[in-house]
């Protein structure tokens, strides 16, 4: 009888691959027939916030109730996998089946992320507000950089199926302590060259690159915001970290308040996270230092990817704080310390963990909820009791680890701001962008953002396929960590499918490529014949991608001499806008800085500003505008100062019903100064 006819039992990759194409099947058609009716029924916008009508004829507003739907349908990808992998499992079927099926199913996914590249390469992205089309495809990759990934892949495959070849590799990447301080010192000189291309001062940040400029006084604001006399969470609505802002100021009370203290404290904050990193793929790769080297050297250029401009005077996530160390930072140290806990076999109580995951969803809930869901997971999944009793206790635990957090941001708030926190301001941001769809665009059918979310599920239905028990429980867990987590803030694009936020997910999808790599190699090695399997190419021409990206690097003698180059005090634009404002009022003043950034400008200038926000950009309601002139009456101020740039007629319209009349104008500066005369006494 044909050994293809002789009936076996499927091993667990084997399921898995079977159940793929089926799952991805019926995951498609319930994303394609439930969306609208979820959406209707879940995301609708309810119109509590009243967004400004100017931002609606600017096509600013779009709210995407089926988008939202169809990807929170997406998030069952993994679990009909896993679900269809478990049916599977075990199975008795004749030999042929799963020798073609899982081919096929691998050429398939092949097949997919082709098309995915391709359509990336020629969809047109229209303009965010008017909608016109025209504009050029964006093309995260060129062909020669696929050219190059691909070759990289094949020749890593040849030299794994060369016993020799590996065990030379070994040889040279055995740990030594001067291999450990090399490894150490590349990684460190190579994460310093993106983090010096991501620092400026208040001499160069306007003539650093103008969308560099745009985001940084959002944040920077957060924290001079404190300085001038708010709080977060109290009576000041940070935009991006909640938290993160009390940490910069309190660096910038202890060495000045400058933008360079400012940005020296958030880059300090970057580096631990990188270094993080490199700790848990170093864990995880078995202790070789060189080894963890060559996957993270790739991690840390893709994700520093450069969004835009000349390398000198780049626009990339190294300097956009809002996502390093704003959003990154906590998740990450998550993983590390989750790794860790994992790796030393603790059996101790998860609460200073799970205190921790409390304060990252404090800090920022966009990506704090996935890595608290993923952290949740990976130990309910990881415990040595996992009865319904013991996962009881996990909650527990839990639930005292959230009141930790609680506690100790009560604690923080009221030092500084005097009052208990409004956890309700958390949610202020999400509902104006998430619910009410301001800023919002749609996402292109097929692209690269699907390949990442593919590359999401893989590392979650790798991680199932492993399992817990192996010897190898380490990577496994972080596989299925950083897989949750990466879908959970793929909701980040979902809403804003802007192709420059795609590169913001850049850091977790290159963190997922990393570790599924180690699996591959793994693999490759372990396997008679050492043949490496198309799923696995596709991983290592990833990594080989990654690798690509090495050659953004910015040269740090570039950087240094960017740095250097300052404006002078009385040119830039922030002095221009301090002295005319200064003219206009008294030291210790409150007024309304609706300009960017306010709040420094009036810590500079000795004025209070009392704006509950970082700047005009950051109010797109009129209970916002309300907000802030409920404030600035409360605190005894008659005057406000805007941006004319970001100013509508309506708004003056708003302001004249409320007393406020414009009285001065900088047209040099688009600078508008409105003042409400107070109420005449009865005498």
């Amino acid at each position: 009888m044909s050994s293809a006819r002789v009936a076996r039992a499927l091993t667990p990759s084997e399921s898995a691959w079977l159940a793929a194409l089926p799952c991805a099947l019926v995951l498609f058609a319930l994303v394609l027939l439930l969306g609208p009716p979820l959406g209707r029924a879940l995301f609708e916008p309810t119109g509590a916030e009243r967004i400004w009508h100017r931002f609606y004829d600017l096509r600013g507003v779009r709210p995407e109730p089926t988008e939202h739907a169809r990807y929170v349908l997406a998030l069952l990808g993994p679990l009909l996998v896993i679900g269809g992998a478990r049916l599977l499992r075990g199975r008795s079927v004749r030999a042929i089946v799963p020798a073609v099926a899982a081919p096929l199913a691998q050429i398939a996914l092949a097949a997919f992320v082709v098309v995915c590249v391709v359509a990336q390469r020629e969809h047109l992205y229209g303009d965010e507000f008017t909608g016109a089309r025209g504009f050029r495809a964006t093309i995260y990759f060129t062909l020669p950089t696929l050219a190059v990934a691909v070759a990289i892949a094949g020749a890593t495959a040849f030299a794994l199926s060369r016993a020799a070849v590996t065990e030379r590799i070994a040889r040279i990447a055995r740990e030594t302590p001067r291999r450990h301080a090399l490894a150490l010192v590349a990684a460190g000189a190579v994460t310093v060259a993106y983090l010096l291309s991501a620092f400026n001062t208040d001499g160069t940040i306007n003539i650093a690159n103008v969308a560099l400029w745009d985001h940084t006084a959002f944040y920077v604001d957060e924290a001079f915001a404190i300085l001038n006399g708010q709080a977060p969470l109290v009576d000041f609505h940070a935009q991006y970290g909640h938290l993160w802002a009390y940490i910069a100021a309190g660096g910038m009370t202890l060495f000045g308040a400058s933008l360079g203290v400012f940005a020296a404290i958030m880059l300090a904050g970057t580096a631990a996270t990188m270094a993080t990193v490199f700790a848990v793929l170093r864990r995880i790769v078995g202790g070789s230092s060189l080894l963890t080297l060559a996957l993270f050297l790739p991690f840390v250029a893709t994700s520093f990817f450069l969004k835009a401009g000349p390398f000198e005077n780049r626009y990339s996530p190294a300097g956009l704080f809002s996502l390093f160390p704003i959003r990154y930072a906590g998740p990450y140290v998550l993983l590390w310390l989750l790794v860790r806990r994992l790796d030393g076999g603790s059996t101790r109580p998860a609460l200073p963990l799970l205190a921790l995951a409390g304060l990252v969803v404090v800090n920022n809930p966009e990506f704090g909820v996935p890595a608290v869901g993923a952290t949740l997971v990976v130990l309910a999944w990881t415990a040595a009791d996992r009865s319904p009793r013991g996962l009881a206790r996990l909650g527990l635990e839990a639930l005292g680890g959230a009141a930790i957090a609680v506690g100790l941001v009560s604690i923080l708030t009221l030092a500084v701001g005097g009052g208990l926190p409004h956890f309700g301001m958390l949610l202020l941001f999400p509902r104006i962008f998430g619910s009410e769809g301001f800023g919002l665009l749609p996402m292109p059918s097929i692209g690269f953002h699907l390949v990442v979310y593919v590359t999401f599920v893989a590392a979650i239905a790798v991680a199932a396929v492993r399992g817990i028990a192996s010897e190898q429980r380490v990577l496994s867990a972080a596989l299925a960590w950083i897989g949750i987590f990466g879908l959970g803030v793929g909701a980040y694009f979902t809403g804003r499918s802007h192709p420059q936020v795609l590169e913001d997910l850049f850091s977790v999808w290159s963190y997922a490529l990393a570790l599924l790599a180690i699996v591959a190699v793994r693999a490759i090695v372990r396997r008679p014949g050492r043949r490496p399997q198309l799923a696995e190419l596709l991983v290592l021409a990833g990594v080989g991608v990654m690798a690509c990206s090495l050659a953004q690097i910015p040269a740090p003698w570039s950087q240094v001499a960017r740095i250097r180059r300052t404006q002078p005090h009385d040119v830039r634009v922030v002095t221009a806008i301090g002295d005319a404002i200064k003219e206009k009022t008294r030291p210790g003043e409150p007024v309304a800085m609706l300009v960017r950034p306010g709040h420094q400008i009036s810590e500079e200038i000795g004025i209070r500003d009392v704006t509950p926000y970082a700047n005009i950009d950051s109010m797109m309601t009129e209970q916002q505008w309300a907000e802030a002139i409920r404030t600035l009456r409360r605190a005894g101020g008659t005057q406000l100062f805007v941006q004319q740039e970001t100013l509508f007629d309506e708004h003056v319209r708003w302001l004249a019903a409320r007393g406020y009349r414009p009285y001065v104008e900088w047209r040099a500066i688009a600078l508008i100064g409105f003042k409400r005369k107070p109420a005449r006494r009865p005498s």
